[in-house]
């Protein structure tokens, strides 16, 4: 039977050049003189194009033994890469146009269990913007929507920290540690989800009510919407709508509808158990204690609000404030009424 050819390449100690020998599959080597059989060993990981290496081919391919270290030649190495594009497009149907309270806030409650996971593992919910960080920088890149952005991720600074005591106003500037840098953290993705949570009902009302005849009104629900979310950095009346409590429950009170307040009447209660958990993380500022037990706790109220909204959203539909405000806006001096669909059309009698 033919013996099979094996064609192997070594490099010698003296010229560091490539030489191909062959023999015999199955012939011994002599003790002296003959090159060490370099057996092929196939791999299963393909070559990466990011290592200017061979593209992978969707075949087994061979390398020779590391623990030889044998050195290849530069000019061995293929220059060509491969570039992928990658296109993405939008699955199911965005919250903001959606037009079912219980499924938005089943949108809301999953988002929320996914970040508690990234959490755990360590992560944020910006994670598409992921990128090696210097400890001792800030993090000054706002990423986001804007009307769901935390307040202190606005405003690239702790807003939260102990309030200085009468003692505490009297040490100067230069006795004082310098801030530490500002961090996104855990609390801040959650704020996020109360933010989207707060929308829902503010740019919205339930179609039971945009449909009565009742005194709801549209214009001053309005009017707390655009302050809540004004759409630019830094508005004063953004971050005292999530501050101050107080006011937050009684506006929900005085401009929402009673079907919605029934659903939502703890979005008071879920911003100060945000606030709450805000100070105690900057209880020690400049120091942060962010540790597990308090993402464990927050997840969990967080969690426990959604439930509760869930429970009383039953099968409220939403109707959006500004197409509502059009069919309710007051015709324009000179504008005529739009004629009806009999028009024109003799009126049957008995």
């Amino acid at each position: 039977m033919r013996d099979d050819l094996i064609q192997r390449e070594i490099l010698t100690e003296n010229d560091l050049k490539w030489k191909a020998f062959i023999r015999p599959a199955n012939s011994k080597r002599s003790e002296e003189g003959e090159p060490i059989d370099l057996k092929l060993i196939p791999s299963k990981k393909p070559h990466l194009s990011a290592m200017v290496d061979v593209p992978d081919s969707g075949r087994l391919s061979v390398f020779l033994p590391a623990q030889l270290g044998i050195v290849g030649r530069k000019d061995a190495q293929i220059a060509q890469r491969v570039h992928a594009r990658i296109a993405f497009d939008d699955g199911g149907v965005a919250i903001k146009d959606g037009i079912s309270l219980a499924d938005s806030l089943r949108c809301l409650s999953g988002g929320l269990k996914g970040l508690y996971y990234l959490h755990k593992a360590g992560k944020l919910g910006d994670f598409e913007y992921a990128q090696e960080i210097d400890p001792n920088t800030s993090h000054d890149v706002r990423t986001g929507t804007m009307h769901f952005m935390a307040i202190e991720v606005e405003r690239q600074k702790y807003i939260f920290q102990p309030r200085s005591t009468a003692s505490g106003r009297t040490l100067r500037a230069t006795n004082l540690p310098p801030p530490p840098p500002f961090r996104m953290n855990f609390l801040h993705d959650i704020e996020s989800v109360w933010w989207a949570y707060t929308w829902i009902f503010f740019y919205h009302t339930d179609t039971i009510t945009a449909n009565s005849h009742d005194s709801f009104d549209v214009d001053a629900q309005l009017r707390q919407y655009q302050l809540a979310f004004p759409g630019a950095i830094s508005q004063e009346t953004r971050r005292d709508f999530f501050t101050r409590i107080t006011e937050l429950q009684r506006t929900c009170e005085s401009v929402l509808s009673d079907r919605c307040l029934d659903v939502c009447h703890n979005i008071g209660h879920f911003a100060s158990t945000l606030q709450d958990s805000h100070e105690k993380a900057e209880k020690k500022y400049p120091s942060l204690m962010l540790d597990d037990s308090l993402r464990e706790d927050m997840h969990a109220k967080a969690a426990e609000y959604f439930d509760d909204a869930q429970k009383e959203a039953g099968d409220i539909k939403l109707c959006r404030l500004f197409n509502l405000l059009k069919q309710k806006r007051p015709r324009e001096e000179g504008e005529t009424s739009p004629m009806p669909d009999n028009a024109g059309k003799r009126i049957r009698q008995g």
